[in-house]
């Protein structure tokens, strides 16, 4: 959970606004967006590699459970056997984390985009304490 503990301290530098950072905020909003929806890319196309890798480990320690086993065992049974190996244990937990990213950066894409409404209230907000 190192990149979901990084990726919240990042994204919580870019929104911070204050009076004197207002429009510098403005004006990297679009690229800022751009960057993290990049992340959130990267994240699904991540956790697509894990599931596929996953499938496959699965599908060649099943079949290694079958030609190993001094018996007669079924396909689900090997399947359930391979489920319990140390390696599917630790892609899919790598699966789950990849999985919380992708939910906060889906989030995070969705406070970015508020973000722009919010922008503009604060401008409104500047102005009519300047009547």
């Amino acid at each position: 959970m190192d990149l979901l503990k990084r990726y919240m301290d990042e994204i919580g530098q870019d929104l911070v606004v204050d009076d004197f950072n207002l429009k510098e905020v403005q004006m990297r909003l679009p690229a800022r967006k751009h960057f993290w929806v990049a992340r959130l890319m990267d994240a699904k196309v991540e956790k697509n590699k894990l599931l596929a890798k996953k499938k496959q480990l699965k599908k060649e320690l099943t079949k290694k459970v079958i030609a190993d086993s001094p018996v007669k065992i079924s396909l689900s049974t090997a399947e359930q056997h391979a489920e319990r190996h140390e390696s599917v244990i630790k892609i899919t937990n790598d699966i789950s984390e990849r999985t919380v990213i992708v939910e906060y950066l889906e989030k995070v894409e969705k406070v970015l985009s508020a973000m722009s409404f919010d922008l503009k209230n604060i401008v409104e907000i500047n102005k009519l304490e300047m009547l």
